[in-house]
């Protein structure tokens, strides 16, 4: 269940994403127009308006790695999809430095789904493994 609040949450971002102004992935909002953002209209414009229709695949990946834990559950694979989060997060955070805007740089955004995600993963590993050590009771007779 948590998987799937978690790919709601994702979908969440990636909307916030997709609708943020050109600002949040370059230097235009300081006045640093480059060649790809050239004045201040391609700056306020929304991500999604800038890139078109690759922003919607690039966004479906982070779901879609939400999602498997709730496919295929298990603990490995939990702390997989997170370190997965981990590096899609890591690639839009160095893309973010480069002076071209590219669809990557999208997945900086999703760092809060990555918090979240070691948060409900380390959760619910460290109730397995408290379930897995629990005095294990007898039923009395009577």
């Amino acid at each position: 269940m948590s998987w799937i609040l978690m790919a709601l949450v994702t979908v969440l971002i990636g909307i916030e994403a997709a609708t943020s102004s050109m600002a949040q992935i370059t230097s235009c909002e300081t006045g640093l127009y480059s060649r790809e953002v050239p004045d201040p209209v391609v700056c306020g414009s929304s991500i999604r308006s800038y890139f078109g229709s690759p922003v919607v695949p690039v966004l479906t990946v982070p779901v879609g790695v939400c999602l498997i834990p709730v496919v295929e559950p298990g603990h490995g694979v939990a702390w997989m999809s997170t370190v997965v989060l981990f590096a899609l997060s890591s690639v839009g955070l160095m893309s973010a430095f480069s002076p071209t805007p590219r669809v990557v740089d999208l997945y900086g955004f999703f760092w809060p789904a990555v918090l979240a995600a070691v948060a409900v993963t380390g959760i619910t590993h460290w109730r397995h493994l408290r379930r897995l050590n629990a005095p294990h009771r007898s039923p009395q007779p009577g």
